[in-house]
């Protein structure tokens, strides 16, 4: 079956090939009257239904069919709109000049589909990505009013709906984010990526980030929800990708500083270096960052590098190349029970629990134009990491005993390439349609072992071997391999409607070799003994992921679209290690797998109102969760589960709704999603705990976030209240609260505030409250790192920031 779909696709991609009309390319720029470039500006090539966007050089490209009139029409907030006619005989080489408009650009409005207002979806075909018909999100960072030296995810994400974060840290080290109900632990439900290549840990066998790239560096934030499965593999809450700020074209040097100063001793310097010369685009930058942390024993220090050379070979070809650099340490201050988290949120009994991250990814890319049909992208990235913990990782009721602790570390090597044909062509009824074929290769290997460390109180990552500890806990070697082929296609059998179907082959092969300890209970009073287990497994999987997608324009004005996916998640090493006294893993723990259901509704322009609203639906079975078992904590197959939402997200320029001409300008958004997950059916071994019934984990009822943007000639600020609803942190949905690992996750809701004022055009200080009405609350019940327990939000803090650009 697997070769009869194959060979299908492969016939019917020979046969558009050669179903190619005769077209011809328009490369245009555009300008100021000064001879600036302009970027950012909306084209439309009508009366096809393609668009381009100039990029900061100004440049656009389009392939359209020969002999052809057609209008380009201009538009952006930048300029002054307008249209021009051309004839496309032969390719084309055209300028274009237009004037700015006069009135103050502000955060609040940016331009049509770089967006009005902060965030847009992606264009059909970008960046060797198709993506019509699905439910994506583009956050135009650099354009973004927030605490951005922390990374604050809450505000950074604030207008995304049914993203739930959890807060673990004031100093944005780590991200952990989910969504429609699945688990935001270190972003381990999404496929991360930073400009389009993989940043996780090991993506099969443990996809979990401990790298966030810093949101000064970041260009836009780009993400995809379930029907990216299919091109971007086994996961269910899609794709993640960040993309990075690329140099400026115009100079050969430019420096840009920028130093924040903070509550809790907070200190954040970041410094870039970019430009153009000649064919060589680049972008750089060193970033330093320290804290105390707002509890006792929180105390940490970050150092990140990255570099970005981009170089034009030749007209058709660019090649570019990516290292970071990345490492932190952090002291742990772990998790609390819940009648000291009443007590005090500040409290912390852990002072001797430390964390370690070392990151170093380097990836080198191809973008080939193999005609005015055919685009080829080829990324090839490799990872050199390693993760270490030092501490107690009991529960908070207990004392730290002040002996050995417990000592894990984790080391990632891999390697992989991703390759993309785009073919794009016109039907002989003149429209454009498009057909994406890929392979990706990933060979990955993660050692994880866990031992005894000093009995200090220092970061100490010295593995000890004593007269009663005199051997590791567990030794493991997690290699993998992963090929997958994969096409998308989009269908236009009108200018207006189109279907998108896609498949998707995975071959998917893990293994685990090594032993770990494990503690058999002897009796009801709590006694054990240890038992050592030899390991060595492999599992080989051939799984076919497919779907079908669907878009509906309205009036070029509005869009309606629906998808269907498949997904599918194995199970990692994560889901089968032990590593505590109080944790048993389910030996027959098995693979997930699902689907995925979106359809929406959302306008096209953003003047002077946007929106979008849609109902998702997930099917998921043999999902994964822990519960208690006899007092011990049990990983293992829940059951099958629905999970059902509905999602809206508008936001108005209120000045122009109320047509009133002014300098000011103030815009207002509203962000919310309800929620309703639930467990339809439950395995064997979870009926300990679960029942048919339960509410799913991880999904708040309600997720409202809205906020009011407001700017005045070289002043801008902004103000953003988030509220989230009550939650279950387990399968079992605990009421009464069991020593702080499981139990309820109450209702909260916290205010931000940030603000900006412009001296010069290369001078600026920004301030920002975090938290400003001061609410205890606390996003997350950690099992493990960096708990167990509950870990306390940071409270009311402040953020100055001066910003300096030579």
């Amino acid at each position: 079956m697997t070769i009869r779909i194959t060979i299908t696709y492969l016939l019917l991609f020979i046969a558009e090939v050669t179903m190619a009309q005769d077209k011809v390319q328009i490369e245009g720029k555009i300008r100021e009257e000064s001879g600036q470039p302009i970027e950012n500006v909306v084209i439309s090539a009508l009366p096809s239904t393609q668009i381009a966007i100039s990029d900061s050089a100004g440049r656009f490209t389009f392939t359209l069919n020969k002999n052809t009139n057609y209008t380009l029409s201009f538009q952006s907030v930048n300029i002054e709109p307008f249209n021009q006619r051309v004839f496309l005989a032969s390719d084309t080489l055209m300028e274009f000049t237009s004037k700015l408009k006069t009135i103050a650009i502000l955060e609040v409005e940016i331009n049509a589909d770089q967006d009005a207002f902060g965030i847009r979806k992606l264009r059909a075909i970008e960046n060797g990505g198709l993506y019509e018909g699905k439910k994506s999100e583009v956050i135009n960072v650099r354009n973004l009013l927030s605490n951005k030296a922390n990374n604050n995810a809450r505000q950074a994400f604030s207008k995304i709906p049914s993203l739930n974060i959890w807060e673990s840290d004031n100093a944005g080290l780590q991200l952990d984010i989910g969504g429609r109900g699945l688990s935001p632990k270190r972003t381990s439900n999404f496929n991360t990526r930073q400009n389009s290549y993989d940043i996780s840990a090991d993506a099969l066998g443990y996809p979990e980030s401990y790298y966030t790239p810093p949101l000064q560096a970041v260009e836009q934030i780009e993400m995809v929800r379930g029907a990216a499965a299919l091109q971007y593999g086994t996961q269910f809450g899609g794709l993640l990708n960040f993309k990075m700020r690329k140099g400026n074209p115009e100079k050969r040097v430019n420096v840009e500083s920028e130093n924040t100063y903070g509550s809790f001793s907070f200190f954040n310097s970041f410094t870039s270096v970019h430009g153009q010369v000649k064919k060589l685009n680049y972008y750089s930058y060193i970033q330093y960052k320290q804290g105390d942390g707002w509890r006792p024993n929180a105390n940490f220090e970050q150092l990140g590098a990255f570099v970005s050379l981009n170089y034009e070979l030749t007209k058709k070809l660019n090649l570019s190349f990516d290292y970071t650099h990345m490492n932190y340490l952090s002291q742990q201050a772990g998790g609390l029970t819940d009648n000291r988290f009443e007590l005090d949120p500040n409290f912390s009994n852990r002072s001797r629990n430390w964390f370690r991250v070392q990151w170093n990814l380097a990836a080198l890319s191809l973008e080939y134009k193999a005609s005015n049909a055919i685009k080829i992208y080829s990324r090839t990235f490799g990872l050199n990491a390693r993760r270490t913990s030092l501490g107690l990782r009991e529960t908070p009721d207990l004392e730290d005993p002040m002996g050995n602790r417990d000592l894990i570390d984790g080391k990632f090597r891999n390697l992989g390439n991703e390759t993309r044909f785009v073919y794009t062509y016109t039907t002989p009824k003149g429209l454009i349609n498009s057909l994406l074929v890929g392979s990706r290769l990933y060979l990955g290997n993660t050692d994880f072992t866990q031992g005894f460390g000093t009995a200090g109180s220092e970061a100490n990552f010295t593995e000890v071997d004593t007269a009663f500890l005199n051997r590791r806990k567990s030794d493991f070697s997690f290699p993998n391999f992963n090929a997958a082929f994969f096409m998308e296609k989009i269908l236009r059998l009108s200018p207006e409607f189109s279907l998108i179907p896609g498949i998707r082959y995975e071959h998917i092969q893990t293994s685990a070799e090594g032993s770990y300890t494990n503690n058999v209970r002897t009796n009801s009073f709590g006694d054990f003994i240890e038992r050592r287990v030899f390991e060595s497994n492999q599992a080989i999987r051939n799984v076919i992921l497919y779907g079908l997608g669907t878009a509906y324009k309205w009036k070029q004005r509005y869009e309606f679209y629906a998808n269907a996916t498949a997904n599918y998640r194995a199970i990692n090493f994560t889901d089968i290690q032990i590593q505590t006294n109080t944790q048993i893993v389910d030996p027959n723990i098995e693979d997930e797998s699902g689907y995925s259901f979106d359809l929406g509704l959302r306008k096209l322009d953003f003047k002077p109102i946007y929106f979008e609203t849609g109902l998702f639906y997930i099917l998921y079975d043999n999902r994964i969760g822990e519960l208690i078992d006899d007092g011990l904590r049990l990983r293992t197959n829940i059951g099958a589960a629905q999970i059902f939402g509905a999602e809206l997200f508008i936001e108005a320029d209120l000045l122009q709704c109320l047509k009133l001409e002014s300098e000011q300008k103030l815009s207002a958004f509203f962000n919310g999603s309800v929620n309703y997950g639930v467990y339809t059916s439950v395995n064997e071994r979870a009926l300990v705990g679960v029942r048919s019934g339960n509410k799913v984990e991880d999904l708040p009822d309600y997720n409202l976030k809205t906020g009011l943007n407001y700017g005045y000639k070289n002043f801008k600020a902004s103000i953003q209240a988030s509220f989230l609803g009550f939650q279950y942190s387990d399968a079992a949905n605990t009421e009464e609260p069991y020593l702080g690992v499981f139990g309820p996750i109450p209702a909260y809701r916290i205010f931000d505030f940030s603000g900006e004022y412009k001296w010069t055009e290369n001078l600026s200080l920004g301030c920002s409250i975090n938290n400003f009405l001061d609410a205890d609350y606390f996003t997350r019940r950690a099992t493990a790192y960096p708990g167990p327990g509950i870990i306390p939000a940071e409270p009311r803090s402040f953020y100055f920031t001066l910003t300096l650009a030579l």
